[in-house]
């Protein structure tokens, strides 16, 4: 019954990383200024319980030496893998976003110095 509370509580924090992952690229990959620290800080906090969950269920499966605990182990074991692997996913995703933002400055810069370029050459005339 316990074991049930710890596995319960730590599928919720697996799915809402997941899905918060999955959003965060949406967004990155969509919205013309994503609010990346708030993002990045929401993910943070879902990670610290999802370790404080896994370390639970971890010290609990131990302690009462439950069989299918492995099974369910290597299960989130999968899981982490796979949360790594959306993580290089997203921090492409932002590289690409940084990159669209450079050069989006960079033409920003160009149109700037050729506005000053008109202005100096009105003034000479």
């Amino acid at each position: 019954m316990e074991s049930d509370l710890y596995k319960q509580k730590l599928e919720l924090c697996f799915t809402e990383y997941e899905d918060l992952q999955i959003q965060h690229i949406d967004i990155m990959k969509n919205e013309s200024m994503p609010d990346i620290a708030a993002m990045t800080q929401k993910r943070d906090d879902v990670f610290i319980r999802l370790k404080h969950n896994l370390d639970s269920f971890v010290k609990h499966a131990g302690s009462h030496g439950k069989t299918d605990s492995l099974s369910d182990l290597a299960e989130y074991e999968t899981r982490l893998a796979s949360i790594m692997d959306v993580s290089k996913e997203l921090s492409k995703v932002t590289m690409e976003y940084k990159e669209r933002l450079t050069a989006g400055l960079a033409k920003i810069q160009q149109g700037k110095a050729a506005m000053q370029g008109y202005k100096t050459a009105n003034m000479n005339y």
